[in-house]
């Protein structure tokens, strides 16, 4: 079945029952979920949907974190990133746009674009989407699985653990971006 717009062209139409099933299987998790959540680099994240349940389209997470706990300037070649910060204060470096953002606020980072972010309260939580899927994985590889629904230990990511995130980075389509000098 299709719609017509005023010049009688078509511009959408009704999906029938099943068809956009075939694309994307319908599925359901819990947010407290301790079998689908991880702790890397000092990091709580609980992958909500993976790339594997939504046939690649996306990748959704949870992610809680504490104060000084923030990655290096990076890019993503393959996929968007968009942050939405649930609880808590951070600043974002978008390109050259710095953003402050508060519980509530959306920031989108677009792929070929170094971004990084600072946490400015003591923790946050926010939902981090990448489209298409893809990224969650180097997450996983990256991690151990969470033994609690808390945050791991303050405690420094060992240089054997940095090792591993910079070789596994282009594989995944990453690029960790030097400082200015």
């Amino acid at each position: 079945m299709t719609n017509n717009n005023a010049q009688n062209a078509v511009v959408g139409g009704l999906i029938e029952e099943g068809e956009a099933f075939g694309r994307v299987a319908a599925f359901e998790t819990g947010r407290q979920s301790l079998e689908r959540s991880f702790w890397y680099s000092g990091w709580l994240l609980t992958f909500l949907a993976t790339g594997a349940e939504t046939n690649g389209q996306f990748a959704l997470m949870e992610q809680v974190a504490r104060k000084g706990n923030v990655p290096p300037r990076h890019i993503h070649h393959r996929e968007d990133e968009t942050f939405y910060l649930s609880e808590g204060e951070m600043t974002f470096y978008v390109g050259d746009r710095t953003i402050k953002a508060t519980a509530g606020t959306m920031v989108f980072a677009p792929r070929d674009i170094a971004h990084s972010f600072t946490i400015d309260s003591e923790q946050v939580r926010m939902l981090v989407m990448v489209s298409p899927a893809g990224a969650e994985e180097f997450f996983k590889e990256c991690s151990v699985p969470a033994p609690s629904m808390t945050l791991p230990p303050p405690a420094e990511t060992p240089y054997i653990e940095i090792q591993k995130m910079m070789a596994l980075a282009p594989t995944y389509g990453f690029e960790f971006v030097r400082p200015k000098e």
